[in-house]
């Protein structure tokens, strides 16, 4: 059972917080739907999207956008103009200047008590990778995902087939600031944990992500489905 009132106490401190971490605030028509004309439609398995919802976006400083670094961290908080609705869930997104995503975590659900501490812990990490994002050849180069379930990495933009340009950056590990890949790293050590104990239960520990695969994040022009 979803406590409103709590939700909306937390998230009163996250939108105090975040900003500290050059996270501002947009509505959904200014994150998800401009950008170069296209809207991201969220998976449907686990999520319901309605316009209005107020978003955290960061975006690199001027000196990376002009040279290239067109990648957004966006933090979908399910908060909207006019409360919390029923059925929902947190994601943190990375997207190009296409409108393509091109990383994601989550669902985050809202029932956990620490919620919105999540989704800014998530956010921080995916922040540092924008930030961080790599250049070779004098172009940034371009996460994309692996064979593995959940695996990405980075990829010459320029030579993406040539193996001397495109060694895989340690999984995507860069100079973080302190406890940031402290934080990556208890959070994959607690991934292990569950999936091994699911495993032992016989259950299948990627069940929930092959779920969502079937029905990935879509980029949509305005003139599709949802109109504002």
């Amino acid at each position: 059972m979803l406590n409103f009132a709590y939700l909306e106490e937390t998230y009163q401190v996250f939108e105090q917080v975040a900003p500290r971490f050059d996270f501002f605030p947009q509505s959904f028509r200014e994150t998800l739907v401009r950008v170069r004309g296209y809207y991201l439609e969220r998976p449907k398995s686990r999520s319901y999207q309605e316009p209005g919802e107020i978003c955290y976006v960061y975006e690199p400083p001027d000196d990376q956008k002009r040279k290239g670094n067109d990648y957004k961290t966006i933090i979908c908080t399910t908060k909207r103009e006019e409360g919390f609705v029923t059925k929902d869930s947190g994601w943190v997104i990375i997207v190009d200047g296409t409108g393509k995503k091109v990383y994601s975590t989550g669902p985050f659900i809202r029932t956990s008590p620490d919620f919105f501490e999540t989704l800014l812990e998530h956010g921080r990490i995916a922040r540092w990778r924008t930030f961080y994002r790599p250049d070779r050849c004098e172009k940034f180069m371009l996460l994309v995902h692996g064979k593995a379930l959940k695996s990405c990495f980075w990829r010459c933009a320029e030579h993406p087939w040539v193996r001397e340009h495109n060694r895989r950056f340690d999984n995507l590990r860069r100079p973080f600031p302190p406890g940031v890949m402290e934080a990556i790293t208890q959070r994959r050590e607690d991934r292990r944990e569950r999936r091994e104990a699911r495993g032992e239960e016989g259950k299948d520990p990627f069940a929930a992500f092959r779920l969502r695969m079937l029905h990935p994040w879509v980029k949509k022009s305005f003139s599709s489905e949802i109109e504002f």
